[in-house]
């Protein structure tokens, strides 16, 4: 179903939704929520590779209902007693350090090192807004009392707010912690650094990303294959068409699905550590954008490595707007291929002038 709609990115949002109905509904009747319906559709969607594009498509509904939902939540908080925000407190500091320690301690098992897993338990300090799907059922059910909801609701809401400043400041956090550790004899690895900034972007090394898959980008990597095949490793590629899926990831490089005029697609699909940013279709084949938006927005995604970025065009003075723009080099396929067809053709006229005057020479010897 999906792979019939991807040859369409707007299809593939109306069928994500249409597709979230249908569980919604055989959940209610085999007796779960409709809730639960809705998270065993995102869990399946996100098993497939277009999961990152109806991601980024539909994050302004879910953070539309996100506010409505904390709204809602809000007003089912009464004034908190002194007790409940103790007790709310405690347990906010409980999740905290249970995660930073469950985390950490198997991060550095594996060989990432300390500061890996600091970062990433410092990262997950708050409540997940699941536990207020078990928290309404036991409510339903009458095995949970008001005064603890309250108590649960109060915690949640005050991780919300505590694990907004501890991720600003995760680094400043996760060195102090560190001082702390290196005192009684935990002390990080100085060769890990690099995994450690690796393992907490979360991101492979893929730094060269080639935007949409047809005849340019095939001979680029026609030429990567015959003189860099060690590139091919480090290779991204972003198209909406899964034909091509099978094949590419069989040489080593990655295939991901995405629609180009969605800058939220290529956020979620982390390319903001990419050296080598190559668009290879015009505004002609580009749909819902131009080379113009796509390059403003690289230049925002990628703000902090700032990649070299190559885009295509079919137009010399838009070429020369793109470079003034930021591109690092705009290829403009009619003036190459132009300039191709000028070198055969001036081979092929020299080689028949060449040969037009050697038979005229023997024909004058023969006359002597």
């Amino acid at each position: 179903m999906f792979n019939a709609a991807a040859s369409k990115p707007e299809l593939i949002l109306i069928t994500s939704i249409a597709w979230c109905f249908l569980l919604c509904g055989f959940a209610e009747k085999a007796g779960l929520s409709k809730e639960m319906g809705a998270l065993i559709a995102g869990v399946s969607i996100a098993a497939f590779p277009y999961g990152a594009d109806v991601i980024a498509k539909l994050s302004g509904i879910r953070d539309f209902f996100i506010t409505l939902f904390f709204v809602a939540l809000g007003m089912k908080i009464p004034i908190p007693s002194i007790q409940i925000l103790s007790i709310s407190l405690i347990a906010v500091v409980f999740v905290i350090f249970s995660r930073v320690i469950t985390v950490a301690t198997p991060v550095y098992l594996s060989g990432k090192g300390l500061r890996a897993g600091i970062v990433t338990g410092l990262n997950l300090a708050q409540i997940s807004e699941f536990s207020l799907v078990i928290l309404s059922l036991g409510m339903g059910y009458g095995h949970i009392s008001k005064e603890l909801e309250s108590t649960v609701l109060t915690s949640m809401i005050l991780a919300s707010v505590v694990s907004t400043y501890i991720i600003l400041f995760n680094d400043p956090i996760s060195r102090f912690i560190l001082k702390i550790l290196n005192m009684i004899g935990l002390k990080e690895k100085e060769d890990e650094e690099d995994q450690t900034e690796s393992y907490i972007t979360g991101q492979s090394k893929r730094d060269i990303v080639i935007l949409g898959y047809f005849r340019i980008a095939q001979g680029l990597l026609e030429g990567i294959e015959r003189e860099k095949p060690e590139w091919l490793n480090r290779i991204l590629i972003v198209d909406f068409n899964p034909v091509f899926r099978q094949s590419l990831e069989a040489k080593g490089i990655r295939w991901a699905y995405g629609d180009l005029a969605n800058p939220e697609t290529l956020h979620h699909l982390g390319i903001e550590e990419a050296k080598y940013v190559i668009c290879t279709i015009s505004d002609m084949i580009l749909k819902g954008t131009t080379s113009r938006r796509l390059l403003e927005s690289l230049k925002v995604i990628c703000h902090r490595t700032q990649p070299s970025i190559i885009l295509t065009t079919d137009d010399v003075q838009e070429a020369e707007i793109l470079v003034k723009s930021g591109a690092a080099h705009v290829i403009v396929p009619g003036r190459i291929s132009g300039m191709s067809l000028f070198k055969e053709m001036k081979t092929i006229v020299d080689h028949s002038k060449r040969s037009l005057e050697s038979q005229t020479s023997s024909v004058k010897k023969k006359k002597r």
